[in-house]
């Protein structure tokens, strides 16, 4: 098996590479005196373009094997993105989030602009963190909320119309209200404020170009780098944030993931279940079977909600995308995986940056887990996932005071 340190240093690069490919919506502003298009479709390309930002040879560190395969398969997956893009239906719209300058992402935004014209919407809002600070405050989403005066507030949030700002503290406020988590990630600043940003410039765009759609009707399917990573995390919030009452389903076929177990990977299934769950279901180049569970979409409000896995009589691990080992023997002691009568509580992604330390290598609640099994048919493996309860794990602890 891979061992997956490139993916660390492809992501670092990545948010170095953001802020210089998002600057305010762009969408390739043309003027519109045709006629209304009604739109039935909307499809997010998430940052395409990672491994060959880099070049074919890989950073200092890297596995180079593992590099290999992944720049290889993001050469494959670029040229099919550009063919879906060539046949998408006329009453769908695509929404691309480019990262970085390089000859290749401007191939494919060029490839997308000329095909599509005004169904084609590039993104280059500037995303923005938290001060770095705040990461090292007691329970920092509580700080946020309480101290109006609390540094480095009043900058990160200028970027926000005041009437905006309010309706974000009052959601966020909510949130809090109902789970009362002492360790919220100050991620989920970042996710929620920029995503919100980035749905307003999206709704203002698409009137412009007269691009028509029923929010109750329309449906979306995200796609890009990396699969479990920002394909994942940027639309969690945009699509509630756009008033569509579907979420946007993922797409692997269209995506590239760094986790070393899903290369060359085949997927088996997407399964849906209760309550806005997705199980993707893969079978291994080395012939195991991988499985994760994800939110399809997630709100701030939204708590960490936990799948109980009966594991007896099935040989399993769960491994994080970066390859480390979280049960049933850890490789470090930050991910508790708790197993009780028999069942295993694996979390569920929500995507959001809220549960975790995103920066570290695995957190708590909201880092990817996928389960590896051998020994088992597909079918077993697939009904003990799907019959799984899924519940929050506990009850929320640590009160705000004087909320």
């Amino acid at each position: 098996m891979f061992r997956c340190h490139c993916f660390r240093a492809m992501l670092a690069g990545c948010l170095s590479l953001l802020t210089l490919s998002v600057n305010a919506a762009d969408v390739g502003r043309t003027s519109v005196d045709t006629d209304p298009v009604q739109i039935e479709k909307f499809y997010f390309l998430f940052h395409p373009v990672c491994w060959r930002s880099f070049g074919e040879m890989p950073p200092a560190g890297a596995d180079k094997e593992l590099w290999a395969s992944c720049y290889q398969r993001e050469l494959v997956v670029n040229e099919q993105q550009k063919q879906f893009i060539s046949d998408m239906p006329q009453n769908a719209v695509l929404i691309v989030f480019p990262i970085g300058e390089s000859a290749a992402m401007r191939e494919l935004e060029e490839h997308a602009s000329q095909t599509l014209g005004r169904r084609c919407l590039i993104v280059r809002r500037q995303g923005w963190d938290p001060p770095a600070a705040w990461a090292e405050l007691k329970n920092p989403i509580e700080q946020f909320l309480l101290q109006p005066n609390l540094p480095g507030r009043e900058e990160f949030i200028s970027p926000v119309p005041p009437e905006i700002r309010g309706q974000l503290e009052s959601e966020l406020r909510e949130a809090w209200q109902l789970n009362r988590r002492p360790n919220w990630n100050t991620g989920l600043l970042e996710v929620a404020y920029y995503s919100r940003m980035c749905a307003e410039d999206i709704r203002q765009e698409l009137v412009a170009r007269k691009l028509e759609y029923d929010p109750a009707t329309v449906r979306s399917e995200a796609f890009g780098e990396g699969f479990e990573q920002c394909a994942m995390t940027w639309k969690q919030m945009l699509v509630p944030y756009l008033g569509l009452s579907h979420p946007a389903e993922n797409r692997f076929d269209l995506s590239v993931s760094g986790a070393p177990f899903l290369v060359n990977a085949t997927l088996l299934e997407r399964i849906e279940l209760p309550d806005q769950v997705r199980l993707y279901l893969w079978r291994s180049e080395d012939d195991r079977l991988v499985a994760m569970y994800a939110r399809a979409w997630c709100r701030m409000r939204d708590p960490a909600i936990f799948s109980k896995i009966p594991v007896d009589g099935m040989r399993l691990e769960v491994r994080e995308t970066h390859n480390q080992q979280l049960w049933p023997d850890p490789d470090a002691a930050v991910l508790a995986l708790t197993l009780n009568d028999g069942h295993l509580a694996v979390p569920v992604f929500n995507g959001i940056r809220r549960d975790h330390h995103w920066l570290a290598a695995v957190g708590t609640a909201d880092e990817p887990c996928y389960l590896i099994a051998d020994g088992i048919s597909v079918d077993d493996f697939r009904e003990r996932l799907v019959k799984a309860a899924i519940t929050p794990l506990d009850p929320p602890k640590n009160p705000m005071q004087n909320p």
